[in-house]
């Protein structure tokens, strides 16, 4: 098990002994056709953690990537998961987001004692309000119990509901209303969007919901799409236009797509660039982008983009080559969704047509895009690519192999990079960057990015390395707060709780000894939510 992603090929087992093996597996009962037979009643987990390790034999028997693969969203035997990630510095190669992914898909697993075991460990600060959702969306009704009886899951969001709703799972959906989880507005409307329309008439009944209309264009058939029309269309307006609705429509992966869009647009709905910005994502764009635009949608530098974004050339040159012209915006709009996704076709399709790619290195770098940067420094020579900037973001990626690459071609460097890699929160590109002397810095920021993050192994990690807390560590305790305010939170990122920062704020005041300036402190909490600032002042 590697960190968080894709799955991990693990070792072959090491050789035993001939007389071992034969007194732990008779040859006799141990037979390669027999144990193909049995083994597909194994998960893929137990065969990668369990059966390959038998003996060599076997290990060559199943001898795949997909044999030897563990996937965390899944169930993985205990013995093996606690042997992956016990011991010190077990986790000291993942990010604080590597962190969290490996406690959401363990929630998403199902087995609370690899939970249990998880919540144990004091560098796995991350068990909280994304393990909750993993495990409403997955439908992991005992694991949600589990979290909420350890307190791991207070209902400061309504985006729990949310979860078990989209997932389909209506069980979890009784349980959290039952157990005081406030009422979402959105719930019905992920559920349609998931196709679940017996979820979504109960959750209907059940409170006011907004979006139905536009997730049923989205997610439902025609008939659903045309009650639901009839009896919540007016109040659907203040979430979505009529346009974003047809594009729900022409995105849509129902069968009877053309025949819901065809419906909208009888029914008064415009034909808007916004159908052909979300079909032009899909995996048969062409057809869906053909059709559209023969019913009068247009496309633009917006359906560019959206091409960009999941790299798709071909259809990036489709609509290029349809007559599109991309302005200055349209430009760093599609080189940037590019960059983002790292999708390196894109660009050099976007070069060779003559577009400026020049601002695209540091997007590339924050998500750790080596390939990507590596071409622009070919194409545009390193002065004009490798700047301190361009390793600060390549320190937010986590990706040692990028802060290596860089360093060895004498990308400059400043206190930004290792405050960049204190915020990622992974502990051995913390300390590479020390041993290659990156500077630390004099005004210790990196101890409140940290401590904004709950993410004690970082800043144990920052004390051990002998980082400077500055003279003004009194201020870090408000600079903590303040950079709460500052996390932009997407379905792919860390949420930071208010809970998380008490902790980290703690540890400030218990390991640090500061002399915290109050004053300051207050203020920074002013410009918190207001559900953030009772909580935190009450603190």
């Amino acid at each position: 098990m590697e960190p968080p992603g894709e799955p991990a090929p693990l070792p072959d087992p090491q050789p035993q002994g001939e007389a071992a093996s034969a007194a732990v597996v008779p040859s006799g009962v141990w037979l390669p056709e027999l144990v193909q037979r049995y083994a597909p009643a194994l998960s893929c987990n137990e065969v990668a953690c369990a059966l390959r390790l038998v003996n060599k034999a076997t290990a060559a028997q199943f001898h795949g990537p997909q044999d030897r693969s563990v996937r965390l969203s899944l169930p993985v035997p205990h013995h093996a998961f606690v042997q992956r990630w016990s011991g010190e510095g077990a986790m000291r190669g993942l990010t604080m987001i590597q962190r969290q992914q490996l406690c959401s898909l363990t929630a998403r697993s199902g087995s609370t004692a690899n939970l249990e075991f998880l919540l144990a460990l004091e560098d796995c600060a991350c068990l909280g309000e994304d393990a909750f959702w993993a495990a409403a969306d997955a439908g992991q009704l005992e694991v949600c119990r589990w979290l909420r009886q350890q307190g791991c899951c207070p209902w400061d969001s309504y985006s729990v509901l949310d979860a078990a709703a989209a997932g389909g799972h209506q069980d979890v959906c009784e349980w959290l209303l039952a157990s005081g989880c406030p009422w979402s507005c959105w719930a019905a409307s992920r559920a349609a969007r998931g196709g679940h329309v017996g979820l979504m008439d109960w959750l209907l009944s059940m409170g006011p919901s907004e979006g139905v209309v536009a997730a049923a264009a989205a997610g439902g058939d025609l008939p659903t799409l045309q009650l639901l029309h009839s009896k919540h269309l007016p109040q659907e307006y203040r979430a979505y236009s009529r346009a974003e609705m047809v594009a729900c429509a022409a995105s849509s992966l129902t069968a009877d797509w053309r025949a819901k869009v065809e419906w909208l647009e009888g029914q008064g709905f415009p034909q808007d660039t916004c159908a052909c910005v979300r079909a032009v994502k899909q995996p048969e764009w062409r057809g869906r982008l053909e059709w559209l635009q023969q019913r009068g949608h247009p496309l633009t530098g917006y359906a560019a983009a959206a091409a960009a974004s999941v790299g798709a050339v071909d259809a990036l040159q489709y609509v290029l080559d349809s007559g599109v012209a991309l302005g200055e915006d349209d430009t760093e709009a599609v080189t940037r969704e590019a960059a983002d996704g790292g999708h390196l076709a894109v660009l050099q399709e976007l070069h060779a047509r003559g577009f400026d790619i020049a601002g695209t290195a540091t997007a590339a770098a924050r998500y750790g895009h080596l390939p990507v940067v590596a071409w622009l420094v070919e194409v545009l020579g390193a002065d004009k690519v490798l700047s301190a900037r361009l390793f600060a973001s390549a320190a937010t990626s986590g990706k040692r192999e990028l802060l290596a690459w860089l360093h060895d071609r004498g990308c400059p460097w400043d206190q930004g990079t290792f405050e960049a890699a204190a915020a990622a929160g992974c502990e051995e590109q913390l300390e590479w960057l020390a041993a290659c002397g990156c500077p630390m810095g004099e005004n210790g920021r990196s101890y409140a990015l940290a401590a904004r993050n709950s993410d004690l192994a970082t800043l144990r990690c920052l004390q051990r390395l002998g980082c400077p807390l500055g003279a003004e560590s009194g201020g870090h305790f408000a600079l903590a707060i303040k950079y709460r305010q500052l996390v932009i939170v997407d379905d792919d990122d860390v949420r930071y709780s208010v809970l998380r920062l008490q902790r980290g704020l703690l540890w400030l005041l218990e390991r640090v000894k500061m002399v915290v300036d109050w004053d300051a402190a207050e203020r920074a909490v002013q410009h918190l939510e207001q559900h953030e600032q009772e909580e935190l002042l009450t603190w």
